[in-house]
């Protein structure tokens, strides 16, 4: 039944449940015996929660807020494109928090200092939001998203658009009976951050949106090749790392845990094989020079030496232009493996190609 577990658990999470909400030590110790329901501290909600916050600094077109609005936007009577949730499967939602409740999760995981009360500078975009079934948690009350099916909504919603959400903001959130509410901060997530090598838009609209939940519906039904899914690893990684010239090695290793077969001529089979498919996945701007230049800097950097992406010879510091172009360049690369990650995942034809070296050497010769 809802809210029975054993005595001990019980206890446990009635005292952490108490801090948390604010009673004190002493009211605590006067309710140890009292039931949980009796209470109100029986928990009737759970909710796992990702607040995606709005970027600083990052300026998006006003024409384009209105073609494309974010999920959850409001009123919909100034953007007619504006959808309110989508139901992207497994019980999650791509929705929006009321405003309340969004600060309040975003202060729960975010450090308290003393006599310190800074003011937010930005306000959540929308929210991934997965329901949970009480008794499905009630042993792992305090954890978060144990099956990673919210960790896949957001790591896939970058195979749709490329993104620099992350689970700074993520929290188990647990509605009382009594109207307390209780807010579970995820301690120590190595992906609480993202990093992205362009501006503009970087959140999800409408048909997006939608498109992710058939993108998560198919994952959620495969066995997918070992070669898409160490691709699929390092293409979400490389969002982790905020050094373009130390992220370049991990989506460059995406695409050659894709394409690589055996061991000699690697610079041979990396620079036809990615122009190749580049081409069958009708990805723009991937030509063989640009192929063996960011493989050259990625075998620099991992044999040691820094990569000069940015110009050569000497180390000075290059010029915005070339740092623009060099950014960009890299941005290409790991935009092509999104692209042949997402493919994978939703073509089967496509997909049965990267199952046998034999397969993949008929379809892309090097």
């Amino acid at each position: 039944m809802r809210g029975v577990r054993a005595a001990g658990q019980l206890a446990k999470a009635r005292r952490f449940t108490s801090r948390k909400v604010g009673a004190t030590a002493t009211e605590d110790a006067l309710d140890e015996d009292v039931p949980a329901a009796a209470s109100g501290r029986q928990i009737d909600r759970v909710r796992d929660v990702v607040v995606c916050a709005t970027a600083q600094g990052d300026s998006v077109p006003s024409e384009e807020f209105r073609t494309h609005p974010p999920v959850g936007t409001t009123p919909r009577s100034l953007f007619e494109n504006a959808v309110l949730e989508v139901d992207l499967g497994g019980g999650i939602a791509l929705t929006r928090l009321s405003d309340e409740e969004a600060e309040h999760v975003m202060d729960a995981c975010t450090p308290a200092g003393r006599n310190f009360t800074p003011v937010r500078q930005f306000g959540q975009r929308y929210s991934f939001v997965r329901k949970r079934n009480v008794e499905d948690v009630e042993d792992s009350l305090y954890a978060f998203d144990e099956d990673r099916k919210l960790r896949d909504a957001i790591s896939l919603s970058r195979l749709i658009r490329d993104n620099g959400f992350s689970l700074q903001y993520a929290a188990r959130v647990m509605d009382r009976a009594d109207g307390e509410q209780v807010i579970c901060y995820l301690l120590g997530a190595e992906d609480s951050a993202a990093y992205r090598l362009g501006p503009g838009r970087e959140w999800l609209d409408g048909p997006e949106a939608e498109a992710l939940a058939s993108l998560l519906a198919a994952k959620w039904e495969l066995d997918l090749p070992d070669r898409v899914s160490r691709a699929l690893w390092r293409s979400e990684y490389a969002t982790r790392i905020p050094w373009a010239d130390v992220m370049l090695p991990t989506i460059l290793g995406g695409l050659e845990a894709l394409l690589k077969t055996g061991r000699g001529h690697l610079t041979e089979q990396f620079k036809k094989r990615t122009t190749a498919v580049a081409s069958d996945v009708e990805t723009e701007g991937i030509e063989e020079d640009l192929c063996a230049r960011m493989y050259d800097g990625r075998s620099d950097w991992v044999h040691g030496s820094h990569v000069q992406l940015f110009g050569q010879g000497g180390g000075s510091p290059p010029t915005d232009e070339e740092a623009r172009q060099a950014l960009n360049d890299i941005a290409k690369m790991r935009d092509l493996l999104r692209v042949i990650c997402r493919r994978a995942i939703e073509d089967p034809d496509f997909r049965a190609i990267f199952t046998d070296d034999k397969a993949l050497e008929a379809r892309w010769p090097a």
